[in-house]
């Protein structure tokens, strides 16, 4: 009888085994799901916190302000301290999306789309402002004939102006219906060494054989700084 009962815990023993083996794996996967979703989570609420390095901490050999080719440009330290202000940094974050969706995030940096101008401190203005959502659209245009027809040309480029609001617009003499107010239009600057005898030619043949597609309007100022917007077919 001990003999039987012995064979019998020796066949059963192999099932216990494995009907434990089997326990313990659906434990290990479970603990493992959501140790998965924890992790998830929180990478997901770090990366809202964390949107880019300019919402960092500047660091400290950025200066306050940039000089881009002899104009005066508001730097990422500036701009740091002005996402902290209220709402900024939610409604930045929304738009770096908006233009990512829309393949245009990388033509220049999106925070330069928000520098108002090279005189905001002799206007007492702010450096940036952010545009309402519905100007938005507008400059995914703009940012694409930059991208495709200027950049291929002469090179990368800084934005010295982008959206303005109708305060800093009239201090700055801006016309009543400039296309930074529309958030359409942009004042840059060439990143390579360029004359003005050399760079003027070269903008204005890519406008004449170009520009009427994209609706463009290009303006050349003193020195090599111009205008580009795609809301109506012009030169000045």
């Amino acid at each position: 009888m001990d003999t039987q009962d012995n064979r019998e815990c020796e066949l059963e023993s192999p099932q216990t085994q494995r009907r434990r083996l089997l326990l313990f794996g659906a434990i290990l996967l479970i603990a493992i799901l959501v140790i998965l979703l924890f992790t998830s989570e929180k990478t997901r609420e770090l990366g809202e916190r964390l949107i880019s390095p300019i919402d960092l901490l500047p660091l400290p050999e950025i200066p306050d302000v940039y000089d881009i080719q002899g104009y005066p440009a508001a730097s990422e330290r500036v701009f740091s301290r002005f996402l902290k202000q209220k709402g900024n940094h939610a409604l930045y974050s929304k738009l770096k999306d908006f233009l990512r969706i829309n393949r245009v995030d990388q033509v220049v940096p999106p925070f330069e789309l928000l520098r108002q101008g090279s005189d905001w401190q002799d206007l007492e203005e702010p450096p940036f402002a952010i545009p309402p959502v519905e100007n938005w659209g507008a400059m995914v245009y703009t940012l694409r004939a930059v991208q495709r027809e200027i950049v291929p040309i002469i090179g990368p480029v800084t934005v010295v102006s982008g959206w303005r609001t109708t305060s800093y617009n009239s201090k700055a003499g801006g016309s009543r219906g400039s296309k930074h107010l529309h958030f359409c239009g942009l004042d840059i600057v060439p990143q390579k060494k360029f004359s003005r005898e050399q760079l003027v030619p070269v903008l204005k043949n890519i406008h004449k054989h170009n520009g009427r597609q994209w609706n463009m309007g290009l303006g050349i100022y003193k020195g090599i700084r111009f205008h580009v917007d795609t809301c109506g077919y012009r030169r000045w």
